[in-house]
């Protein structure tokens, strides 16, 4: 049976076609560093890597959330270090002045002074922003959360951000825990304390610094107790959730850490997944460029095809 020249033609224009898509698939690779261009060439590979890839994305969002919270908890740590060190401070006065039996007007105004000083730092650094949100008011970020009375207007609930699987931070903070506000007057318990501590200095009455009682409530009910006592219960409480806000940074990192860990072992996981094998591509695109040199050597021979060359 005699083939015809265009049956033959067809043919190797057939195969013509399958070594140009061979030399494409190979060029592809080659260029984009990866050896599943498509859904279909490897299906359960493909799903593979895009599930990967979502476990990663989210463990960036995480590190993301942890840098904006990180933040926050530096700069609430460093506004509530500094009035409970503060605090500390005038305590060291205020057991001075426990033990002083008179003051002459000047002391008496010069203590009252600072006194008055520190109570209104104390305020100051809990009406601290970080960026355009007050840190201390809870959800409510855009007003001030203390009065310059000492009382607490801001919200008891806070905002947080996932950091980790199952694992929220704050971004903001409940100043009625971190300020120590006592529950049975709304204020800030020291600022109170430092307020009925100026008036008796005022007085000149100092006796009243040992016999004056205070009715304080930090959660757990209603007491009277002493203003050193009342001082020292507010200094307590602050320098607990200072401690917290520590512990919550420390957390972070180590938990931005272990992102970073299991995020690197997905990402080459998911390399070994879909990454093109570079020797092997190369490979296969030259076995293709040769192969499509003889097709095409064909096909020139094909088109050359005549009777008068078996003519002698």
């Amino acid at each position: 049976m005699r083939v015809s020249s265009d049956v033959i033609y067809s043919i190797l224009l057939r195969y013509d076609n399958q070594r140009n898509k061979k030399i494409e698939r190979a060029t592809l690779e080659l260029s984009s560093g990866k050896s599943i261009l498509k859904p279909s060439d490897n299906p359960i590979d493909f799903a593979r890597s895009l599930r990967l890839n979502r476990l990663s994305e989210k463990l960036e969002r995480f590190n993301r959330n942890i840098s904006v919270a990180s933040s926050y908890l530096d700069s609430a740590e460093s506004f509530l270090n500094s009035a409970v060190n503060t605090l500390e401070d005038a305590r060291v006065k205020f057991i001075q002045l426990l033990n002083i039996g008179a003051l002459t007007k000047e002391d008496a105004k010069t203590l009252a002074d600072y006194f008055k000083s520190i109570r209104n730092y104390v305020l100051q650094l809990g009406n601290e922003k970080e960026g355009d949100s007050y840190l201390f008011g809870g959800v409510k970020t855009q007003a001030p959360p203390f009065l310059p009375d000492g009382t607490y207007q801001g919200s008891t609930q806070e905002t947080t951000v996932p950091v980790a699987p199952g694992v929220e931070t704050n971004t903001n903070f409940n100043g009625e825990e971190y300020f120590a506000v006592n529950q049975a007057s709304g204020k800030v318990l020291a600022v109170e304390v430092l307020d009925r501590v100026i008036e008796i200095v005022n007085s000149g009455d100092l006796n009243r610094l040992q016999t004056d009682k205070i009715t304080v409530n930090l959660g757990g009910g209603n007491k009277e107790v002493s203003l050193l006592e009342a001082y020292d219960m507010a200094l307590s409480k602050m320098s607990q959730y200072r401690s917290i806000l520590g512990t919550k940074q420390k957390v972070l990192k180590d938990l931005e850490t272990q992102n970073e860990s299991i995020n690197l072992k997905l990402k080459d996981l998911n390399s070994k997944l879909t990454d093109a094998d570079y020797p092997k591509a190369i490979s296969e695109l030259e076995k293709a460029k040769t192969a499509y040199q003889a097709l095409l050597a064909a096909i020139s021979q094909v088109q050359g095809l005549s009777l008068l060359n078996f003519l002698k």
